[in-house]
């Protein structure tokens, strides 16, 4: 049986095994279906091709320790999705258009996300938000949820402003790192 016969959940099989040919058909199979998902987004023939590129050369490169656990077709989806948020969000830092980026892209993200799942998605922030050591957690919680200022932090908590800035960055890199895995876990309810 020729390998463009056999089925994902067989080719994946066979690129867990390091069987070269067994990718190079997959990455046939999705790579203009994701392209043109990437494209209707970015409006950028290059960007998209970086996207579809950078999930195909992470899907080769994490082969053997990646367990899909849906449809090969939502994984690929998902990731690209993911890839195209994260490059929406890079352009808006560089640009300086992050408050256009919370207006725009975030919305359309949550649209892919059904009602449920954002509960979900609140929940297990949350959880995130409680692993925060006890001091950055009380700083976040009082900048993100009572939307004190920095000075104003400061001054409640007694500690200096930079030691402010300080933890709201560190809790922000925490929190993103962990955070990614939970919207692709959203995203990924929402493919099946």
């Amino acid at each position: 049986m020729a390998f463009n016969e056999l089925t994902d959940l067989n080719l994946w099989l066979q690129v867990k095994q390091d069987k070269g040919f067994a990718f190079k058909t997959l990455f046939d199979r999705y790579w203009e279906k994701l392209y043109v998902f990437a494209f209707n987004r970015l409006k950028s023939e290059a960007d998209a091709k970086d996207v579809v590129q950078e999930v195909m050369i992470s899907l080769w490169s994490r082969r053997a320790s990646l367990d899909i656990e849906t449809t090969l077709a939502a994984y690929l989806h998902a990731a690209v999705q993911y890839e195209v948020l994260n490059h929406f969000s890079r352009a808006a830092k560089i640009a300086g258009r992050s408050e256009e980026y919370e207006q725009n892209i975030l919305p359309e993200l949550t649209s892919y996300i059904a009602p449920l799942h954002i509960k979900e998605l609140a929940a297990l922030a949350e959880v995130e938000i409680t692993r925060l050591p006890e001091k950055m957690q009380q700083v976040y919680r009082l900048r993100q949820e009572k939307n004190l200022s920095v000075k104003e932090i400061a001054r409640l908590l007694n500690i200096s402003e930079q030691t402010v800035r300080n933890q709201l960055n560190s809790s922000y890199q925490k929190l993103k790192k962990h955070l990614k895995e939970v919207m692709l876990v959203a995203i990924f309810l929402h493919g099946n």
